[in-house]
């Protein structure tokens, strides 16, 4: 990746839920059909993360999980009700833009129950492009000193 594209990632501006310790789940959205640099770019996004999240991280334990198309995500994807898989995801990255669970869109009028952060995650799949890569992490802020 070149030095100018990685001056454009920042991570979020604070850990939001993440305990040290404790395994996060990242998110990370890029368009594009070009799945060798959508990839990249998202490493990009998950180094920023690990640079600016506020917690120490164990970059040795950072590992992908899961690769799909957003149009792959979408189509069994429902208005979220009551639970959802986003629940069990920490932060998602879309354009450039962090979100968790306490800084993330507002639920629409009729909520069906569920919380925001679901909503927001239905709302970011759906409205990414079909062939936008998405990408999960499970990354591991190390224990805190005592």
């Amino acid at each position: 990746m070149d030095s100018t594209a990685m001056t454009d990632h920042h991570g979020p501006q604070g850990s939001g839920r993440m305990m040290p310790g404790r395994r996060a789940t990242v998110l990370v959205v890029v368009p594009g059909s070009d799945q060798d640099q959508a990839l990249r770019e998202s490493m990009g996004w998950v180094a920023a993360f690990e640079e600016d999240c506020g917690l120490v991280m164990d970059r040795s334990a950072t590992e992908l999980y899961a690769v799909a198309r957003a149009a792959d995500l979408k189509r069994p994807l429902m208005p979220p009700r009551e639970t959802t898989t986003s629940l069990e995801i920490d932060f998602i990255c879309v354009g450039g833009r962090w979100f968790h669970p306490d800084d993330c869109p507002p639920c629409p009028p009729d909520t069906n129950g569920a919380t925001a952060w679901a909503w927001a995650y239905y709302q970011l799949i759906m409205g990414a492009e079909d062939d936008s890569l998405c990408t999960l992490w499970d990354l591991m802020p190390l224990p805190a000193m005592v």
